[in-house]
This record gives structure tokens, C-alpha cells and sequence, in this order.
């Protein structure tokens, strides 16, 4: 059976507890991920920041230095821009050594600023170094490697796409007014 995990294809094969132990690893890992840009998507500051270890690097192109102060730049910088983002995660490479993870994640970026100005769309990647610590991972160093960027132009109001989405809607927003962070679910 091609793909298959091996030993998968005999009966009575058992998963390792190794294996098991690098299934939890790499979804610790993968939540990290996704935790960081849930932070940047509701403009949580502790979330992203919790993401990175206190002395851990990131390289974003625009901002190369400290991942805490690229957090705290990106949080100010939404203030003065106002806009709405979505990170979409795709593909994600991790390869294990130890309490070391080398990670690397397709993203697609969605910048949707007010009014009629128009939407930025990034796709690329996040090259991660990652290191565990008292069974917890965080980035140790990050680079951003952009593949590809686009502009498109905004229709403004979400009733006017769609066929019209109603007044009722709940619309996504920033922390801690997204509908996300309701008591009731």
C-alpha cells in the first residue's frame, strides 16, 4: 500500500509509542501556528507573543529584529491602518530533531482595509526554527518568504456581495468585539 504509513499495511501492526509521541509534537507545533495568526487575525497582542520565545527573531522583510517587538509593531501599526486580516494555513513541512523543529508553512495573507480602499492578498511561507521547553514548543527564529502579492479591488460593503448578506449577519471583527469571543456558543 504506497503512502501508507509503514507497517500499516500488515495485520495486527501497532502505531509505536514514538510515533505517537511525534503525532502530539507535530500538532503542538501546528496549533502554535495557528494560534500566532489567530493573534495577528483579532489583534491579540499576548496571543502572538505567546507564539515566540522571549529572545526568538523574526524576519518579516519590512521588520527584521526581536518576534516580541515585530508583535508589538504589527499590533500598533493595525491601529493606524484599521483593517481586517485573515491568515490562511495550508501546507506545513515539520521535521523533528529532538527539542528542535524546523517548520515550514504556506500562508496566504488577506489585508481587507476600510471603506473602497483595496485588498492586499500574500501568499507565502513562514521558515520556523522552533524549540520545545518543558514539553512546550515555541518559534525560535522565523523568516518570512513571500511568493507571491496581489492587489484587488474592494466592493466596501458585505451586503453589496454575495447576493447580498443580510443586516443579521455576524461579521468578523478585532478583539475583543469578533463575534470568536461570545460567552454562549
Amino acid at each position: 500500500m504506497s503512502g501508507a504509513p509503514q507497517g500499516a499495511d500488515r495485520p495486527g501492526s501497532a502505531v509505536t509509542s514514538g510515533e505517537i509521541a511525534e503525532l502530539v509534537a507535530k500538532q503542538k507545533l501546528y496549533e502554535n501556528l495557528v494560534m500566532y495568526c489567530r493573534g495577528q487575525d483579532r489583534k491579540e497582542l499576548d496571543v502572538m507573543k505567546s507564539t515566540f520565545w522571549p529572545e526568538a527573531t523574526d524576519n518579516h522583510g519590512m521588520f527584521n529584529g526581536s518576534a516580541h517587538e515585530f508583535c508589538e509593531w504589527s499590533y500598533e501599526n493595525q491601529k493606524t491602518t484599521r483593517h481586517k486580516s485573515h491568515h490562511y494555513v495550508t501546507n506545513v513541512v515539520i521535521e523533528l530533531d529532538g527539542d528542535l523543529a524546523k517548520r515550514e508553512s504556506s500562508v496566504v495573507y488577506v489585508m481587507v482595509k476600510a471603506g473602497d480602499e483595496p485588498t492586499d492578498v500574500m501568499g507565502g511561507r513562514y521558515r520556523d526554527l522552533c524549540e520545545r521547553r518543558n514539553g512546550e514548543w515555541r518559534v525560535l527564529r522565523r523568516m518570512v518568504i513571500f511568493d507571491h502579492v496581489a492587489q484587488y479591488p474592494s466592493s466596501g460593503e458585505l451586503a453589496a456581495v454575495f447576493g447580498g448578506i443580510p443586516d443579521t449577519s455576524r461579521v468578523g471583527d478585532v478583539y475583543p468585539a469578533d463575534p470568536i469571543y461570545d460567552a454562549e456558543w
